[in-house]
């Protein structure tokens, strides 16, 4: 990420990337240190992004709060968008009689292609494995 943000041209000696870090570090270390006695303080037992924000303004870094809260407001977005993504796919899964029925077509169109001779249709393709039947169906439901 240094280099990336780095002028054209310009080159960090691992000792100036090393010292980087260690600051990065530290001023994490910090800011998640003050935002735990914010929290704490509030009596709550999670640091919140509104106690990072406060730690900021706190340590005289009142000039990062716009920055933050415009990630942490991007971040929420993102979060939204994730979980309407998961609720979306979880809407698409089979209830188990749709998956039997499925499972019984597919069952029946490989029947009718090794009965046919062709052995090698189907979703994998053209396979050098011989067809086999399809197993017994499951006990105590019917297949009809």
């Amino acid at each position: 990420m240094i280099t990336e943000r780095l002028p054209k041209g310009l080159k960090l000696s691992a000792e100036v990337k090393e010292m980087v870090l260690e600051a990065c570090n530290e001023f994490v270390q910090c800011v998640a240190s003050e935002a735990n006695e914010i929290s704490t303080k509030e009596n709550k037992s999670t640091i919140l992004p509104e106690h990072v924000v406060k730690a900021l303004e706190s340590l005289d870094f009142a000039s990062y709060v716009e920055t933050v809260s415009a990630a942490m407001v991007e971040m929420k977005e993102e979060g939204k968008e994730a979980r309407a993504e998961k609720k979306k796919k979880k809407g698409m899964q089979m209830t188990p009689e749709e998956a039997l029925a499925m499972q019984t077509k597919m069952f029946a169109e490989a029947r009718a292609r090794y009965e046919s001779g062709d052995a090698s249709g189907g979703a994998g393709g053209g396979g050098g494995a011989p067809a086999v039947a399809p197993p017994p169906a499951p006990s105590g439901g019917s297949l009809d």
